[in-house]
């Protein structure tokens, strides 16, 4: 895919599924020659060292555009999970026993066997941005949308795939979860933002994360047309009102007083 393909469905996307923020665009970095164009650096560029739903939040709500390397970073488990900062044999039991699990044993197993990790060669940093105005190809785009929205996008990814999706859910570290395991091949991720997201990243009560592989945009905006054509779109869904409802009886006679029409009476504990 093309840059100019990629902002293209992205503009499509947003408009098909009339969403608040910018789905954002994230690419691996593996050396400094290759930061894009257009993109900042928080620190060096802004003086702010940002958590990564921080920076999230900037890219889809004002639509800048990042580069994050690892001295940009102030929270920890990007650093973790994208392997800029590993962890040695100590570090397990003094962050496993941080986690949200009653046995601190069973907290130790989860990070050390359990937690999301990048497979691969360790990157040194990566790039984001709005996926309409990104200046490079993504590896993953993340959607935040509504549960309405996100109906939406798992219709898609169905008819894409011809399957439901297999999803896994942690009400902690969604910038990990919602990226790690799409990078190491899942197709589709449904992830809840964390309360870090809440507190620093300003994230609204009703948003819900969808992340999908850069390399099935284009199949997912094909399908969210589909529905289009259907009449099963986010925009074409609608609540079907009901016209000559039945009335409460005072109605009626108020009607009948004025010479109106008069229609079926609404009894209690029905409709």
């Amino acid at each position: 895919m093309t840059v100019e393909n990629v902002n293209a469905l992205g503009a499509e996307m947003e408009q098909r599924l009339i969403l608040r923020y910018a789905p954002i665009a994230l690419k691996l970095i593996w050396s400094e020659d290759e930061i894009p164009e257009g993109t900042k650096r928080p620190f060096d560029d802004e003086g702010d060292r940002l958590a990564m739903c921080q920076a999230f939040a900037l890219v889809r709500r004002e639509r800048k555009a990042y580069t994050m390397l690892k001295d940009d970073h102030w929270c920890v488990w990007p650093l973790v999970s994208y392997k800029m900062c590993p962890l040695e044999e100590e570090d397990y039991e003094f962050m496993g026993t941080k986690f949200f699990m009653k046995d601190p044993q069973r907290g130790v197993k989860f990070l050390r066997e359990e937690y999301p990790m990048l497979e691969g060669e360790a990157p040194i940093g990566f790039s984001i941005a709005p996926l309409s105005g990104a200046t490079f190809v993504p590896d993953l785009v993340c959607v935040y949308c509504s549960p309405a929205q996100m109906r939406s996008f798992l219709m898609a990814a169905k008819y894409v795939t011809g399957d439901m999706l297999p999803v896994t859910l942690d009400p902690v570290d969604s910038c990990v979860h919602s990226t790690i395991p799409v990078l190491n091949g899942l197709d589709f991720n449904v992830t809840f933002p964390d309360p870090g997201e809440y507190e620093r990243g300003l994230t609204d009560e009703n948003e819900v994360m969808f992340t999908f592989r850069a390399g099935r945009l284009e199949e997912l905006v094909e399908a969210l047309r589909h529905f289009d054509k259907i009449g099963m779109s986010y925009r074409g869904f609608k609540k079907e009102m009901s016209m000559n409802f039945p009335r409460p009886p005072f109605y009626e006679d108020m009607f009948k007083k004025w010479g109106l029409a008069s229609g079926p009476v609404w009894k209690r504990g029905k409709k």
